[in-house]
């Protein structure tokens, strides 16, 4: 497969975000048993039964090189291979969307949209972005290269009244899931940089961490327009000396003017993606790939 070396805002228009259509939230997936959250078998060499769609995705994915910077051959970095969740934007011209994910010592380092701009019979929209302090390299298919020069999230410590976290897995899910109502968020994106109010998914797109580790238990949650993921909300309950205490800390998974508050409190904000795409050295870059199973019909 021949894929573009470049992305190409100019077929979307520089006013335009190259969005998925998430018109049904036919998946979202916790992964989270006791002990290690991220349960082992998403690293099974069979993954469960995929649709069409997401088998495509996924041979893709899979043939991404992906390591650490610097590599390190203890730290392997692994592909989830089922999507986290699917999704849809007709308002945004978008369908067919998935959201995947890649690991390293059970932790997220990047996620990746993989969706299609409706009436494209041959182009995939990609968008990735970085969720670890460790940078990696992403090679795609041998022609085209994601290094980020820098990471975006940034751990806070949540308000002081959530900093008690329970003793079981399941009062720690409770508490993530209240701690991310506190969260609101919105962005600015056309026409007319208008402000669309983004929804909080009520479940975690991903459980991780382990009691014997630093983040004893945490969860990703996401904040959509519709169920189109805008933002990344992860919340960690992280070993600090002596004590275990809450964290979260957020990421950008579209190209809009993003806004996040906690407790109507602005907490986090980022500016329009330069020329939509941003560049193949941004924790978050946009990127066009030819679909094979389009281009054969």
């Amino acid at each position: 497969m021949r894929l573009m070396r470049h992305c190409f805002p100019s077929q979307f228009g520089r006013n335009r975000e190259p969005r998925v259509t998430r018109s049904s939230l036919s998946s979202i997936v916790l992964l989270g048993i006791s002990g290690l959250w991220l349960s082992n078998d998403v690293h099974a060499e069979d993954p469960p039964v995929l649709s069409a769609a997401s088998q495509d995705v996924l041979k893709l994915l899979e043939g991404y090189r992906v390591q650490s910077i610097p590599e390190n051959p203890a730290t392997d970095v692994r592909l989830v291979r089922r999507p986290l969740l699917t999704f849809g934007d007709a308002a945004r011209n978008n369908e067919g969307g998935t959201l995947w994910v890649w690991m390293a010592a059970e932790r997220p380092v990047a996620f990746v949209e993989n969706y299609l701009p409706v009436g494209d019979n041959s182009n995939w929209v990609q968008a990735l972005t970085l969720s670890s302090p460790t940078l990696i390299e992403m090679e795609i298919q041998d022609l085209q290269h994601w290094k980020p020069t820098r990471p975006q999230r940034v751990m806070h410590h949540c308000p002081d009244d959530l900093r008690t976290v329970a003793a079981t897995p399941g009062q720690r899910l409770r508490q993530m899931k209240e701690i991310s109502r506190r969260f609101q968020a919105h962005e600015y994106w056309d026409p007319d940089n208008s402000r669309f109010e983004l929804r909080l998914l009520v479940q975690p797109i991903l459980r991780y961490g382990a009691e014997s580790t630093q983040t004893v238990d945490a969860a990703v949650f996401v904040f959509a327009h519709g169920t189109n993921p805008e933002v990344l909300l992860h919340i960690e309950a992280s070993r600090e000396a002596d004590a275990t205490v809450w964290k979260y800390g957020l990421i950008r998974l579209g190209s809009a003017e993003m806004h996040v508050a906690c407790d109507e409190r602005e907490v986090w904000t980022v500016p329009r993606t330069p020329g939509v795409v941003g560049q193949p050295t941004d924790p978050y870059w946009l990127c066009v790939l030819p679909n094979p199973a389009r281009a054969k019909n």
